[in-house]
């Protein structure tokens, strides 16, 4: 988030404003800066003095004016920080404060999980004598370009592929994203590239049930285990999106099409993201099969976005993959 990193970039400059109010209802952005005020703006031996924490429930607002009111001791500043602030019942009664802050006094009200009422006279205030942040949960669709982006900066490739299977068994809890994947950093030191592989192993995803072996299980001619992964996707679209599914497709036939044109060798089969699988499939069907395999995905791609269909994605879930076994088994 551009205004985040902004803010971020301002406070690690020490280019400190005299009031912060943080609200939304994503708290990963608001955690982030609340540490960097408890952690890093004093010292460790000038925090027991100059550090003060109040909560909304049990304050009233002369308490926190009180507070930041005070004379830092042996410290340039004093950082004051009102947690949950909305429970404060007189909450807006800060704005006498906030017209006249003190210049050695960083205020922080954190206001998380919704929005501040804007009618008030303290958010008007705000922006002019400090810094208003409003941290908004991201939107479905946009949790895939987060993930990346969050990647990028911890220096580890996420594509688009993982990054959107991420997105579709963690939801937008950022927080718990970026938990899973300091999960994997971890246990996979050094880890430049994110894989499927990687996610699988370590984040926990239904292996019985999981839209990444959906290729695999119909490649291989297991009609059991499809007919059961097809119903549960139908009984559960936001598990199998078809913009999911079709770049699932495509990863794996890339992967069987690279097979006929190199003998197996285990490093540079690791290196391409070749696996046994792959292999497998590529001895049992011929070219020709995953070039009709290839043209079968750019039909559904054009009717994922609605040309020339109006089904939703469970109905071209169940079309898609009742084609593919035309194609493969019964020569059609």
């Amino acid at each position: 988030m551009k205004e985040y990193n902004q803010i971020l970039q301002q406070l690690q400059q020490g280019q400190y404003a005299p009031v912060y109010l943080l609200d939304g209802e994503e708290p990963y952005y608001i955690d982030k800066l609340l540490h960097h005020f408890e952690e890093k703006v004093l010292q460790p031996e000038e925090r027991d003095f100059n550090l003060i924490t109040l909560y909304g429930k049990e304050s009233e607002w002369k308490d926190v004016v009180n507070a930041a009111r005070r004379f830092p001791m042996f410290a340039e500043r004093m950082v004051v920080i009102l947690k949950e602030a909305s429970q404060m019942r007189d909450l807006n009664e800060l704005a006498g404060y906030i017209e006249n802050p003190s210049p050695t006094t960083i205020l922080v009200l954190e206001h998380r999980f919704k929005k501040i009422d804007g009618r008030g006279k303290l958010v008007k205030l705000i922006p002019k004598k400090g810094v208003y942040f409003s941290s908004e949960k991201l939107k479905e669709e946009e949790v895939p370009g987060w993930v990346i982006s969050f990647g990028q900066g911890q220096g580890m490739e996420i594509g688009p592929l993982e990054a959107e299977m991420l997105a579709v068994y963690l939801g937008n809890d950022l927080q718990k994203i970026a938990n899973e994947l300091e999960k994997i950093r971890i246990n996979e030191t050094g880890l430049k590239q994110l894989t499927v592989q990687h996610i699988e192993k370590y984040v926990g995803v239904s292996r019985e049930y999981n839209v990444f072996d959906l290729p695999d299980v119909l490649f291989r001619g297991d009609n059991n285990k499809l007919a059961r992964m097809v119903s549960y996707f139908t009984a559960n679209p936001k598990s199998a999106p078809m913009a999911l599914v079709i770049g699932t497709f495509y990863g794996y036939l890339s992967k069987v099409y690279l097979c006929y044109y190199g003998k197996a060798d285990f490093q540079n089969d690791r290196k391409m993201g070749i696996w046994s699988h792959h292999r497998k499939a590529a001895q049992r069907f011929p070219l020709t099969h995953i070039h009709r395999s290839i043209g079968l995905l750019e039909e559904f791609s054009r009717k994922m976005v609605g040309i020339g269909n109006n089904s939703n994605d469970s109905a071209l879930l169940r079309e898609m993959t009742a084609k593919f076994n035309a194609l493969l088994y019964q020569g059609a």
